[in-house]
């Protein structure tokens, strides 16, 4: 309907002004259309519970308390509460894990959501007469939208003005190729004609700018009407969940050989075929952490809400994991090292005089897309203050000739000025790099000043202007500077430690590159984009092995560095904020998009979006990875350590002629109280001192990596000291009642303590028992649990019988013992060689 009207009847219609609407129309429209967003699709919560039981374990364990009654009836037991209720416990236990897991999952999912409010798009729109950003889900039909190249539109609108706007349709039409935009009124039939003037929601612009009028906000957008309002969102399975859950295939796999052992030797002591099929199946449960998965992703979830609040927006979960194998960071210079904070320090003109430097401020204030206060492109908003401070106004802009491109270089655009009486004027403004500008002007005299400029440290553009038919006239320069952000010198320090290379890529002279480098501390070898060009992949892969700066490049170059460097087996970061950046960002191994000053194109490509632009942000980030990383590992370690000791354990004293050590029930209860919570607080440890003084983790790096020493010793540990105890128990005269129970509750111990020891390879003394709250709370909790179980009614249903004090003080004595012994081991053992690794890196 619009596309059919002219701007003027499209602005009529829709009640608003090139203006745009006052905010009491804002606000009376917002509650007549709502807000600019489609429903978010939400996880039944029925389904996220049940998702706690798509297990193999859990599987086979229903199917054997189903067996467990249908062999109670044939034996011709009864069938009355009393009998069964273990068979109910059981199941209450397994209700109750799948509890946690969906409490876990529950949150997980909170937190990711939660971070589309802190990533959302940002809109330029003008209000009463003034520009300003707002977040795009409080536009309104009549509000007036100012978009440039990079931009995503956020809402259907009539465009009333355009220069030189093309637009990339493919999420809307399938069409690959960029679309071309213009204001005229539509007067074909054709369906590219019938189009030409509008956008829609979900596009974005990959040349040139434009203004609109919003025509359709939500589900009253061309995208909304198609869209699938009912679907179901799921966290996305990370690299390592996939490899928890093969892992716990094997681990799976492996058991059914040890049950199969534990069903010939039940047989042989003629066990009924009820506790054979229990105890198998338990022993099954025991070595396997079915709650493995949750535990992870919600550790990872809640990662990343803590980046967020240093200031790194992590979009996929996977990035969190490939932060720590880093070894090299691509980054740009304005903004990511610099305050991205331009002031013009210097203006030079070719002719010295005073309507020369008048015109030059002129091209400063009207070659100029930015807006006051602060709103567009730094180097812009810095120019613009700069000739309004000298008193110069800018002249609106009638046509955009060329608009700014990493590729050309510079900006062209028409002005027409109209003055009473008078013929109108036509002039055009020229400004951009200044070897493009000097190459159209001609005036190559004017190299050496703006080299010199360079040296200095300063920014320098070059201004031109045309009229007529005239060639381009070169009439200045102009020097700007961004000061070095605080703490990146810092940072990049920090990186050299961790085994991590810094290159800096910018399109700016490789004079001012330097500059910044030698303030950072960078070595200021230089490979400029024009010799990128001449290099065959071999010859680039080898200057990359030295150069620590990429001036004069282009998103092309970009992606040519990129590509050498992962040639070379390297893990990349690759920071980047135009829309041709985009390729790169995606292809890095972790692509970092500026949030600032980036474009929404670049910030869905990437999988981490900078909220602050900061170099000493992305160091942080790698820190929080390795950190998260860690901790995972510490509790999958763990996990596997103390149920894989336990299997052991079971199988070998019914193979050595004991008594069943413990009980189905038993089994289920340990794994209840020693393996959720511990697990998650282990999560939440401290990073370790030496974290950034380690090199980067291979990209492809088991888990076990260097662990394998340590997970057998533990798991042994945990097998001997039950088995041992159990043993005498019964040698010593001890009923068997009475020995599960202090080896039920010594196994409890020795597993809350081990996660103690699980922390770090450093004694518990260096980093301190108390240094992790979480963790505490975690071990309290099981105990007093332990406690009530124990000398309460629900004992007989569990087998148990009450311990005295003494026994709790042998049980205390036995775990305390082992557990020093372990802390022991890690001086002799782990300390030294986490030292002699820390100096070396």
């Amino acid at each position: 309907m619009f596309a059919r009207m002219s701007v003027e009847t499209t602005l009529k219609t829709l009640e608003s002004t090139h203006l745009g609407l006052k905010e009491q129309e804002v606000i009376r429209r917002r509650e007549r259309h709502g807000w600019n967003e489609l429903p978010e699709p939400k996880s039944p919560l029925l389904r996220l519970f049940l998702r706690q039981f798509q297990d193999t374990v859990v599987y086979i364990l229903v199917a054997a308390l189903i067996l467990s009654v249908i062999l109670r009836i044939a034996e011709g037991r009864s069938t009355g509460w009393g009998d069964m209720l273990d068979a109910f416990f059981i199941l209450a236990i397994l209700l109750l894990n799948a509890l946690l897991g969906f409490v876990q999952e529950y949150k997980a999912e909170a937190a990711i959501k939660a971070l589309s409010t802190l990533t959302a798009p940002q809109v330029r729109v003008r209000r009463n007469g003034r520009e300003t950003m707002i977040p795009s889900r409080e536009l309104v039909p009549g509000d007036i939208v100012v978009i440039e190249s990079g931009d995503r539109i956020s809402a259907d609108g009539r465009l009333i003005a355009a220069s030189h706007l093309e637009m990339d349709e493919s999420s809307f039409t399938g069409e690959s190729r960029p679309v071309e935009k213009k204001v005229d009124t539509v007067t074909g039939k054709s369906a590219e004609e019938t189009t030409h003037n509008m956008v829609f929601a979900g596009t974005h612009v990959t040349r040139g700018s434009a203004e609109y009028v919003v025509s359709a906000t939500g589900l009253q957008t061309e995208i909304g009407a198609i869209a699938t309002l009912v679907s179901h969102t799921s966290l996305p399975d990370t690299p390592l969940s996939i490899r928890m859950k093969k892992l716990s295939l094997i681990l799976g796999l492996i058991v059914l050989g040890l049950c199969a052992v534990v069903v010939a030797g039940g047989i042989s002591r003629h066990f009924s075929a009820l506790t054979i099929l229990l105890l198998t199946v338990s022993l099954a449960v025991s070595a396997v952490p079915e709650g493995l998965p949750a535990v992870v992703t919600a550790t990872l979830a809640f990662g990343v809400r803590r980046m967020a609040l240093q200031h790194a927006l992590v979009r996929r979960l996977d990035a969190l994991e490939t932060l720590g194998s880093i070894n090299i960071i691509c980054t740009d210079k304005t903004g990511t090292l610099t305050e991205n904070r331009m002031t013009v320090r210097e203006l030079w003109v070719a002719e010295e005089r005073e309507s020369e430097r008048t015109l030059a401020l002129q091209i400063c204030a009207s070659c100029n897309r930015a807006a006051l206060p602060a709103i567009g492109d730094p180097t812009e908003i810095g120019l613009l203050e700069f000739a309004q401070w000298h008193g110069v106004q800018r002249i609106a802009i009638d046509e955009e000739d060329v608009p700014f491109t990493s590729e050309g270089k510079y900006m062209q655009t028409t002005h027409r000025i109209r003055k009473a009486g008078k013929k109108t004027q036509t002039i055009t403004f020229l400004k951009g790099a200044p070897e493009t500008i000097i190459e159209l002007t001609g005036k190559h005299t004017a190299l050496a000043r703006s080299t010199e400029m360079g040296k200095r440290g300063l920014r320098v553009l070059a201004l031109a202007v045309k009229t007529g038919s005239h060639p381009p006239h070169f009439v200045g320069l102009v020097g700007m500077e961004d000061p070095i952000r605080p703490g990146v010198v810092e940072a990049l320090d920090q990186a050299r430690l961790a085994g991590i290379r810094t290159i800096m890529i910018t399109g700016d002279n490789p004079e001012t590159a330097r500059s910044i480098a030698r303030g950072i501390g960078l070595e200021e070898t230089v490979l400029l984009g024009k010799d990128i060009d001449t290099l065959n992949a071999k010859e680039l892969q080898k200057k990359l092995r030295t150069v620590s700066i990429c001036a004069r490049v282009s998103p092309i170059h970009k992606m040519k560095i990129l590509e050498a460097l992962k040639k070379e087996g390297n893990v990349v970061a690759m920071t980047g904020d135009g829309v041709n950046d985009a390729p790169a960002l995606k292809n890095a191994h972790v692509g970092i998009a500026m949030g600032l000053v980036g474009t929404q194109v670049a910030k869905e490509a990437a999988s981490m979006v900078l909220a602050d632009d900061n170099y000493a942000t992305i160091v942080l980030a790698i820190r929080e990875g390795r950190r998260i990383y860690d901790n995972i590992r510490k509790f999958v370690l763990y996990l596997l350590r103390a149920n894989v000791g336990q299997m052991v354990f079971i199988t070998t004293a019914i193979l050595a002629g004991l008594p069943i050590p413990l009980l189905p029930l038993q089994i289920l209860w340990i794994n209840l109280m020693t393996d959720g919570l511990p697990a998650l607080a282990l999560g939440a440890e401290p990073e370790d001192k030496d974290i950034m003084r380690r090199p980067p983790r291979r990209a492809r790096e088991s888990i076990f990596s260097g662990e394998w020493f340590r997970f057998v010793l533990y798991a042994f540990a945990a097998f001997a000291v039950q088995f041992l105890l159990f043993s005498r128990l019964l040698t010593c005269g001890l009923g068997t009642e009475h020995a599960r129970t202090m080896t039920f509750t010594l196994a409890i111990l020795f597993e809350l303590l081990l996660a103690f020891t699980t922390r770090s390879n450093r004694p518990i003394w260096e980093i301190g028992f108390f240094s992790n709250p979480a963790l505490i709370g975690a071990s309290i909790i099981p105990l007093l649990l332990q406690m009530a179980l124990l000398y309460t009614p629900l004992n007989s249903i569990f087998g148990l019988t009450p311990l005295s004090a003494h026994e709790w003080l042998v049980l205390l004595v036995i775990s305390f013992i082992v557990f020093l012994t372990m802390e022991l081991l890690k001086n002799i053992f782990f300390v030294k060689t986490t030292r002699k690794s820390g100096k070396k890196a």
